[in-house]
């Protein structure tokens, strides 16, 4: 078995079979130079990004849970005492100056007003670090090939050093929670094995396998509204533990925090890790997962497990869930097809070349990134998916909810994944909770939940700026008005009746800040104030302003989520409800 492995992947690496790549895989003739053009893996927890390159071979590293911050504790948030910040418990008291305002017409005041209603901005979303693999020596390259099979979820490199076949596969396994690597080279391998780390952290190299222990900062700031620096403490903060471990058949010497192997031909590399995040509404240090005990359990359980077990287990888990949809369009020039996949997305938006097999894969891949990066319960896909490898990433690659949470998640029941799309619906249970305070402290509407525009894994849900964001963007409080829709769509593609009873607090909870929240206007019920996410309006005296009544984004979210708390209601014995929401509908 072992001779047939290595003699497959010598063929691979030679770029045998070439003219038979699947129509499901991106293929590439080039290392990736930038973030945007590595290889995705994941597992729903774990991602990776792969570079394939033939010297220093970078892989990024993420885990879904590692984000800076902690349980957001209300008048104890570090910013609630700026002089910006309208203290704590007092911001519902602006909503009726605000709607004065726009009633006398005052546009300018109502907009200035808008800002009392502003509290903290979310955390940022934490790379875990790099993975190095720097190989010694140079070399002519050559027969490079550099590609990521999406229906098997697997990423491969291959190439020739001075007429020598080299190949690795990689795959991050759902079931055994680890990333796995395969290396095989006809020239002997001088290689060193790096974890790179951008936190405050030990490392131990030890054997055939290095620890790393780390944690994150329990405060900090989006890159667009800096204040100061992150905050660090190890008493406070999300910790986690990596181990990495390899098998070969060369020698490896630990030392200096690095493995080094030699006169290595094949070598498996195997990597955990394990976070101490135990739910939005736990201290991660006091409460906190033991994530050094489960990141040992893990190593040891896929050390004893063989490649070709592992492969096996992740295929198949994979498979289960990628392999309900298929897509024909029709067949692709051979002559196009064995082109590689950023040739062919350019030729196809330059010339509009048809290729229709592109555009399945473009479908396709949609899914295949879903599976990989919602997995994880109650930590749903944020605005990168799982892959960022920037500490101040664009938008604190936070949960926006002002359309991009929302659209990660508008194909998943069509595209035949239902479980990737619950935990984002596990998502809104734990908004909702922070939602009553929310919906209590700054709108001054004590029934239901509501929620701003961003989000992050403790479930942040007050409107964000600071007293200094632009209504624009900072003031809407219609996100969990917008997102519980979700829970009525789930219903309808799975009549999963048990699912949707779990899920109708949350619902009936956004609902009810919908009838609350609206007011009376010339016999009809509007929203004030309201904002049109990130429109302006300019009106007849010349003022370009966000803040309005009768928003008609606000009226079609409120319509949207009373429609499908009356359906729920009345499927689930609560016609009294739903007879007061219908009632609300007619009067918008």
């Amino acid at each position: 078995m072992v001779l047939a492995v290595a003699a497959a992947l010598a063929l691979l690496a030679a770029g045998c079979g070439s003219g038979e790549r699947s129509e499901l895989t991106l293929h590439y003739d080039a290392p990736a130079a930038f973030f945007e053009e590595a290889l995705p893996l994941g597992n729903g927890r774990l991602g990776a990004m792969v570079y394939g390159g033939t010297g220093d071979e970078r892989i990024s590293l993420n885990d879904i849970t590692l984000w800076t911050g902690e349980p957001d504790r209300g008048p104890e948030h570090p910013d609630m005492s700026l002089e910006t910040v309208t203290p704590w418990g007092e911001a519902s008291q602006y909503v009726a100056q605000v709607r004065a305002a726009l009633d006398a017409g005052d546009y300018p005041a109502a907009e200035r007003l808008q800002r009392r209603l502003q509290g903290h901005f979310s955390e940022n979303y934490q790379p875990l670090g790099t993975l190095w693999l720097r190989h010694a020596g140079g070399g002519e390259i050559t027969g490079y090939r550099r590609a990521l099979d999406i229906s098997e979820a697997t990423a491969e490199v291959s190439y020739r050093r001075d007429g020598k076949a080299y190949a690795a596969e990689y795959f991050l396994s759902a079931p055994d929670s680890a990333l796995v690597v395969r290396l095989y080279s006809e020239a002997p391998m001088e290689l060193t094995l790096d974890l790179e780390i951008p936190h405050p952290h030990t490392v131990v190299a030890e054997g055939n396998r290095l620890s790393v222990d780390a944690y994150l900062a329990w405060h900090s700031y989006p890159s667009y509204h800096q204040l100061g620096p992150e905050r660090f403490d190890p008493e406070r903060g999300i910790h986690f533990r990596t181990i990495l471990q390899v098998e070969t058949d060369g020698a490896v010497a630990a030392g200096d925090g690095v493995l080094r192997l030699s006169g290595a031909k094949k070598a498996v590399l195997r990597l955990v890790s394990a976070s101490s995040f135990n739910g939005f509404d736990k201290d991660p240090v006091l409460e906190g997962r033991p994530y050094r005990a489960l990141a040992e359990a893990q190593a040891d359980a896929v050390a004893a497990k063989s490649y070709n077990a592992l492969r096996r287990a992740h295929t198949f888990d994979y498979r289960t869930f990628f392999d309900r949809v298929s897509v024909d369009l029709g067949r692709t020039d051979p002559s196009v097809r064995v082109l590689p996949t950023d040739v062919q997305l350019k030729r196809y938006a330059d010339t509009g070349e048809a290729n229709p097999e592109l555009e399945a894969l473009y479908f396709q891949y949609g899914r295949y990134l879903l599976i990989s990066c919602s997995r994880t319960k109650g930590v749903p896909a944020n605005l990168q998916g799982l892959w960022n490898e920037s500490l101040t990433p664009p938008w604190s690659c936070n949960y926006t909810v002002n359309i991009n949470l929302e659209e990660n998640y508008w194909p998943a029941e069509a595209g035949a994944l239902p479980e990737m799309h619950e935990v984002m619906l596990d998502f809104l249970r734990n908004l909702s909770a922070t939602g009553a305070r929310t919906a209590s402290n700054f709108y001054g509407v004590e029934n239901g939940w509501a929620a701003g525009h961003n989000s992050d894994i403790w479930a942040m849900s007050n409107p964000v700026g600071l007293g200094t964001g632009d209504p624009n963007w900072a003031d809407w409080p219609m996100g969990g008005t917008w997102l519980s829709t979700h829970i009525w769509e789930h219903y309808l593609f799975t009549r999963d009746r048990d699912r949707l009873a779990a899920d109708w607090p949350t619902l009936k909870g956004a609902a009810e800040f919908c009838l609350d929240w609206l007011v009376e206007k010339d016999g009809e019920l509007i929203t004030s104030p309201a904002t049109s996410p990130e429109n302006y309006y300019v009106n007849d005296a010349g003022f370009r302003g966000a803040t309005l009544y009768g928003g008609t984004a606000d009226l079609a979210m409120v319509r949207e989520c009373l429609e499908d708390a009356a359906a729920a209601a009345e499927l689930l014995g609560e016609a009294d409800f739903a007879a007061r929401a219908r009632a609300t509908v007619a009067r918008l």
